[in-house]
């Protein structure tokens, strides 16, 4: 979504802190329960894969909080801990928050599941009118509208400058690449929209119904609705393998913090803490009952959130491999919902730059583990995905440690091989068909805005420059690649880099189509969905 001496760096700090690192001011009841068990594994975990920065797990036990604990630092080569009031991005863990403001909003009747958009949104449009007709609010939420995995996503990362109004007026122009109801893609824009409706039929900022209805009941006072909010001092700093070769390879390195994310916030804006995260989990497990009695929703419409929705995958079930595959996996109203050894499993995870997190409640156990990571997608997030749910049910015969070391290792492997591949220029690295300047110019998506390729400034400058005008971190050079596919250069070498494929006719510069250049670039880049039109 990251330098030997940045790792280096880690490896002391945990080698003259012992295991008192993985200490702070922790929340456990030390019982011999789940919570120790879960304290025991993050513990190797962390000791497994010693590039890792950061991480924050809370565990919930039968409706209790019993674990609420930070471990490893906040930002590479500083002695500064994680502890249970640390502060991460908890990203698309969000939608299950976004999906309960609806819940409460049809229980008061300002809202029905099944009624259209437009009833709330008179000017929501979708590319095809007879989707527009069709769309209901559930299909906001279920990943099922046709649209194509990320579709829109430059309208809200990274750190545009879209207002939601526009993010809302870009739908129109994304095109239905499947058919609608008939399949999953994932999507965030259309959570930008389910947010909106929020702020419709309550007249108030998605982000105030979340703090009045959800937050401020259950004492949630560390959690905040946007990264803008985080208090700076307690809050855990990104981190990316940023290379070389590509983005998602080499050692970590620390990202700068974005706090941009507000248009978007009804997707992913979640900001949290170890110890706060658990009042959430427990009001989920108890099917929106608060500990006083009070209650938040309905049973009946605890139950309707978890109901699957959208096929996303089936299978023949566990293997020697993965004796947690489920045979069947679906998309409720925020949350994923499987099989996990015979019980039902709800849950999501979440990434934005330099955080990724993972939300798995057992609910016939009451049971659950919230872990929030400061780091991009590692084997620390899939070991402990995978092994802590199996030690919510009080086993752990299958080494996820081993296995998601494996599994990364393979992984880099490949992308090494798949960069290889991309960079190489198929024609030899041939010079374009015509001079520079003629690929100077505005191109226009309909939906994105304008990319504008430029000269540098300064007389003795040479070559293109590129700017995605609606996002200030994309912008920089535009080099030379293959004929007419050039590749940026982004000053902010944080971000993921693109090839532009410039289309000619008549010998003229006419429109371009752009990609990213690696293969492990974020889907929410969806520099593909782009369709450049060159301007007069």
């Amino acid at each position: 979504m990251l330098a030997t001496t940045r790792r280096t760096a880690l490896l002391s700090a945990f080698a003259t802190t012992g295991l008192a690192a993985f200490g702070g001011a922790a929340q456990a009841r030390e019982t011999g329960s789940v919570a120790a068990a879960v304290d025991l594994y993050a513990q190797q975990v962390m000791a497994a894969f010693p590039d890792q920065p950061g991480l924050g797990i809370c565990v919930v036990e039968n409706g209790q909080i019993t674990l609420a604990k930070g471990y490893g630092v906040r930002r590479l080569g500083s002695p500064v801990r994680c502890d249970e009031n640390t502060i991460f991005g908890i990203a698309s863990n969000t939608k299950a928050m976004t999906a309960a403001a609806l819940a409460m909003l049809v229980e008061d009747g300002k809202v029905e599941w099944d009624a259209p958009v437009t009833r709330y949104l008179p000017d929501f449009q979708m590319s095809d009118p007879i989707v527009t007709k069709l769309m209901t609010v559930r299909d906001l939420l279920v990943h099922r509208s046709g649209l194509t995995l990320g579709a829109g996503d430059l309208m809200i990362w990274p750190a545009p400058t879209h207002t939601r109004a526009e993010i809302l007026a870009g739908l129109k122009y994304l095109p239905i690449g499947g058919q609608f109801r008939g399949g999953y893609a994932y999507d965030n824009v259309l959570y930008v929209a389910a947010g909106e409706v929020v702020a419709a039929v309550t007249g108030k900022p998605w982000e105030d119904f979340i703090q009045t209805r959800i937050l401020d009941p259950l004492g949630m006072t560390d959690t905040v609705t946007s990264p803008a909010r985080v208090d700076k001092s307690r809050r855990a700093e990104p981190h990316c393998r940023l290379g070389p070769p590509v983005r998602g390879l080499g050692p970590q390195t620390v990202l700068p913090f974005d706090d941009s994310f507000a248009s978007a916030a009804a997707a992913g804006g979640v900001n949290t803490t170890p110890a706060d995260i658990g009042k959430w989990m427990r009001v989920q497990l108890a099917l929106g009952a608060l500990p006083n009695g009070q209650r938040l929703w309905s049973e009946a419409t605890a139950r309707e959130m978890w109901k699957p929705h959208t096929i996303t995958t089936s299978s023949d079930g566990p293997t020697a491999e993965n004796p947690v595959r489920p045979s069947m996996q679906a998309y409720g109203l925020g949350w994923f919902v499987q099989d996990h050894r015979g019980e039902r499993l709800l849950w999501h995870t979440g990434g934005l730059a330099g955080f990724i997190s993972y939300t798995g409640l057992l609910p016939g156990r009451k049971s659950g583990i919230m872990v929030m990571t400061n780091a991009e997608e590692n084997p620390v997030l899939r070991a402990l995905r995978y092994g802590g749910p199996d030690r919510l049910q009080g086993r752990s015969d299958f080494d996820w440690i081993a296995s998601s070391r494996r599994v990364q290792a393979e992984a880099d492997a490949q992308t090494a091989k798949d960069a290889a591949a991309v960079t190489t220029p198929k024609g030899g690295g041939k010079a374009p068909s015509l001079p520079l300047d003629a690929y100077v110019g505005v191109y226009r998506d309909p939906w994105y805005g304008t990319v504008t390729v430029g000269k540098p400034k300064g007389r003795k400058a040479t070559g293109l420059t590129v700017s995605f005008d609606k996002t200030p971190a994309l912008r920089g050079r535009l080099d030379l690649f293959d004929g007419e596919t050039f590749k940026t250069v982004f000053d902010d070498r944080t971000q993921e880099d693109a090839f532009i494929t410039f289309d000619l006719a008549d010998g003229k510069v006419i429109s371009a189509l752009v990609k990213a250049v690696s293969p492990l670039a974020d889907f929410s880049f969806d520099y593909q969905d782009l369709r450049l039109t060159r301007l007069p």
